[in-house]
């Protein structure tokens, strides 16, 4: 055994499965598609469900990949122990009905102890299968060799891999003896035991059965294989190391670390913070760098709140580590060199994963102070009132407002003698989970999918759309919206809800951001008009129409018939999209990157990265230069090539996207050139004109442009000029051109008007203010008098306690209440000589005002309050001479 860097091991195990017959592929991105079960891909096989499933042809029979993974359920444990990290590759080789456990058990045995691949010693591997797989057990033992002493027969929860219904089955494990150093001591140990000795390393999966889900099982006539072997495991076995961080790429890693914060990795015992500190940063910058890779961008919910997690965890341990300037950035460089060779992506998008990375620890720094602010204020209130929780929904504030991790939280708060309220907080974090697998399931093909066609058994719909809108197809399949059928008829009226499956459609599929066509479906016997289509993962075309009327069947011949205009007005939008990016890229910068994007008939709007708002003057060049290429008549071409000559050519691919070897192509004269699917016009004059509608933020780092073309851009120029007309005939302006004039008169004159209006409130005010005192009550010598006017507003009530003042010749307190729209304000003079005797308007506001759920202060002659509870009022007006008399002392 020859010690060995991953990404040799890595090259090592595709080669071999590669020479096994098996197609290798790259890793998919961690955004799972089409599975809203998954927040990330978190193992091997996770990608290629629909594969095992049948669903959908896999490229091979047989496939090897090495997978990036991430799992999060424990990321509170990841530092603490140097077992736990969050971010793995996951080698395996995979059959899907091809080859079964005769073929596999001596592979995985032939790569891990032949000579030429890893020459592990046999005398150090263990070998675990299940108690009732004795097929499995007679190949290890008699067609691989393995002696009795080495295998372990073990129980359905540690060898059955099962997920509720659906295909399941037995597993072997195969484990390396580490020695006895690593052991408990007890005779007993072994295979199974809870110490260190014993490292899986390998997990054979049997697919064999379909279960379901009630205890039954059938033996499936097509097995699969799925095998999964963590590479870093692998690489503690050939490099000789106790744990991950001490595998060579993921130690440069930490070494880096060590030179920022000044300190040394294990000087101290394993609970010490120092090292603790440094494994949480090692781990989570190689899972933030692969996830702001493959598109993630930091949020709070769903995935990008798992990367915003990873990112301030790691912030705040580089806090704990004395590291008081923003670092993360630096070490991204060190995670793309120790792997760009098998994932280059990573240094495609280095500028950009450096920005998000850089921007998110620059934020966490300013809301972490004010945070800890809020935190003690909390603490302080909890001790005041003798309590010992924190509610899990302050919990979540802090968490959702200023960012503060769950376990941050936690710490500080233990420290002052506080437990935190864990159930309320997850709680409330379920709630926002639960929002953001909505708003997931709102992206995804509907649900009758899966349940209606899954089990159809034909050829997928071709399409046809990019050369015709009309065609000929054949009903393959027809459904009501909750079961198969033959035939839909109409009644008395048109049936809404038919899905129709053809053999080949023209209509456009919804996908990639752009609307479905719409059109119409006809034949001698019926009439349908197409609303929607989507394309369900086996690669049928659902139409959803309105059978306007006869009958529909399976087997039936369609016309189909695109709407021409429908469609035409979509591409106008979706070239417009491409020029708009490029665009944005002249002005904005390079690090501009499509974050999705959407075109209907009537308007485009495309999310890109950018980390601030646009200013008008970038989005007047950026429309500018937009128009310049519709009228520069450009040719817009479509190609399909090898990938490779794509990227050759510098078209642009969206983040996490996964494409084939060959792909289409968009260019337009080579000023944008864009990896693309959709429908487009053939020269950008055919847009016709471009306007930007808006722009704004839709999350942390994404900006959003909407925009129309083409009629829509006349539309909406005909209805703001309508507008201006409507506004114009209110206004009395004579045309439309004397409208500013126009408006600048009538604003004038409402300004005299409500100039005179306040002048006549005065003076209604100030002969109010005179009767005010006729019989007001005396208290310690002094006049009290108070009153509740509607229709008032707060500027009126200060001249009406001015005119108090002014003419008061004795002692004297007025409590004057007004209301005006929906807004009431008190407002509370005490005249000079009051204020000799001890009386200020600004403490007498306060207290009067509370009693109405109000709040003010002032001077000591003057002072304002606004009021909440209307209810109330009676009661505070009731209460001024006894708070008037306690202020005077009596």
């Amino acid at each position: 055994m020859q010690w060995t860097g991953l990404n040799e091991l890595r090259e090592k195990y595709l080669s071999f499965f590669e020479s096994k017959g098996h197609l290798r592929l790259d890793s998919f991105p961690l955004v799972p598609k089409n599975d809203p079960s998954l927040l990330l891909i978190n193992s091997g096989m996770a990608p290629m469900k629909k594969w095992f499933l049948a669903q959908e042809e896999p490229p091979r029979h047989r496939v090897t990949t090495c997978q990036k993974c991430i799992r999060t359920p424990d990321i509170e444990r990841v530092g603490i122990t140097a077992r736990h990290g969050t971010f793995f590759e996951m080698l395996g080789n995979f059959s899907f009905q091809d080859y079964f456990k005769e073929e596999v058990i001596p592979w995985a045995w032939e790569f891990l102890t032949s000579d030429e691949w890893m020459a592990i010693p046999k005398d150090r591997l263990h070998i675990s299968v299940y108690e009732e797989d004795d097929e499995a057990y007679d190949i290890w033992t008699k067609k691989v060799g393995i002696a009795p002493d080495h295998m372990v027969r073990l129980g359905k929860e540690d060898n059955f891999w099962e997920h509720g219904s659906g295909p399941c089955g037995p597993c072997s494990e195969i484990y390396f003896d580490r020695g006895p150093e690593y052991g408990c001591g007890k005779p007993t140990c072994g295979v199974g035991c809870d110490c260190d000795r014993y490292m899986e390393i390998w997990n054979l999966v049997f697919s064999q059965f379909d279960a379901d889900g009630k205890g039954h099982y059938e033996r499936l006539a097509r097995p699969n294989i799925d095998t999964g072997m963590g590479l870093e495991r692998l690489a503690c076995v050939m490099q000789g190391v106790g744990n991950l961080f001490e595998v060579d790429t993921v130690q440069s890693v930490l070494h880096h670390v060590e030179h920022i914060a000044n300190k040394t990795y294990g000087e101290d015992d394993k609970t010490d913070k120092t090292d603790i500190s440094i494994r949480v940063i090692t781990d989570h910058i190689r899972s933030c760098t692969f996830m702001v890779s493959d598109g993630i961008l930091p949020s709070n919910e769903g995935r990008g709140y798992v990367l915003r997690r990873l990112l301030r965890r790691a912030a705040r341990h580089g806090r704990m580590l004395g590291i008081t300037r923003p670092f993360l950035v630096e070490l991204v460089e060190t995670v793309i060199q120790s792997s760009e060779t098998a994932y280059p992506e990573l240094r495609e998008h280095d500028a950009y994963i450096k920005k998000v990375i850089g921007t998110e620890e620059a934020n966490f720094a300013r809301t972490i102070d004010a945070g800890m602010n809020i935190l003690n204020n909390m603490i302080d209130g909890l001790e005041k009132a003798h309590e010992h929780l924190l509610k899990g929904l302050d919990v979540f504030k802090l968490n959702d407002t200023f960012g503060f991790p769950l376990d941050l939280t936690k710490e500080i708060a233990a420290e002052q003698g506080i437990e935190i309220d864990e159930e309320g907080f997850h709680a409330e974090m379920t709630k926002q989970k639960e929002r953001a697998r909505a708003e997931r399931l709102k992206k995804n093909i509907s649900g009758w999918s899966e349940d209606l066609f899954g089990a159809l058994n034909a050829e997928p719909t071709v399409f046809t759309g990019y050369e015709t809108l009309n065609d000929t197809g054949v009903v393959v399949a027809l459904s009501d919206e909750e079961t198969l059928t033959d035939a839909i008829a109409t009644d008395e009226e048109a049936k809404d809800g038919v899905l129709v499956v053809l053999d080949k459609t023209p209509f456009y599929a919804e996908m990639g951001g752009q609307a479905a066509d719409h059109g119409m479906l006809n034949s001698a016997d019926c009439s349908l008009r197409v609303l929607d289509v989507k394309k369900t993962p086996k690669g049928y075309y659902v139409h959803t129409c309105v059978l306007e009327s006869g009958i529909v069947k399976v087997g039936d011949h369609l016309t189909a018939q695109v709407d021409k205009e429908y469609r035409m007005a979509i591409a106008r939008n979706h070239t417009a999209t491409h020029l708009l990016q490029a665009a944005l890229r002249e002005v904005l910068g390079d690090h501009v990157h499509q974050a999705g994007s959407y075109q209907d008939a009537e308007i485009t709007h495309f999310d890109f990265t950018h980390f601030s708002a646009v200013t008008p003057e970038e989005l007047a060049r950026v429309q500018k230069i937009v128009n310049d290429k519709i009228y520069e008549s450009m040719n817009v071409t479509v190609r399909e090539m090898p990938i490779e000559e794509a990227k050759k050519l510098g078209a642009m691919a969206l983040f996490g996207e996964k494409y084939g070897k060959v792909v289409r192509v968009v260019d337009i004269e080579g000023w944008s050139t864009e990896f693309c699917g959709g429908t487009h016009v053939k020269n950008t004059a055919q847009i016709g004109g471009f306007k930007i509608v808006s722009e704004a933020s839709v999350a942390a780092g994404i900006r959003r442009i909407e925009a129309v073309t083409g009629r829509n851009l006349l539309i909406r120029a005909n209805l703001q000029e309508a507008m201006l007309h409507t506004v114009a005939n209110t206004l009395k302006a004579n045309n439309v051109t004397a409208l500013p004039v126009r408006a600048e008169a009538v604003m004038a004159e409402n300004k005299a008007l409500a100039k005179e209006l306040e002048e006549i409130k005065a003076q209604v005010a100030a002969s109010k203010v005179t009767s005010l005192f006729d019989n007001a009550e005396e208290i310690g010598g002094v006049k009290i008098a108070s009153a509740y006017f509607t229709g008032t507003t707060g500027d009126t009530l200060r001249g009406m306690c001015d005119t108090v003042r002014d003419k008061a010749v004795k002692p004297a307190v007025a409590v004057l209440v007004g209301k005006a729209e929906d807004k009431i304000t008190m407002a509370v003079t005490v005249t000079k000589q009051a204020q000799e005797k001890g009386l200020k308007a600004g403490a007498l506001v306060k207290e009067i005002a509370a009693i109405a759920g109000g709040k003010g202060g002032g001077k000591p002659d003057f002072a304002m309050a606004g009021l909440k509870d209307e209810t109330k009022i009676d009661e505070a007006l009731a209460a001024v001479g006894a708070i008037v008399k306690k202020a005077l002392g009596e």
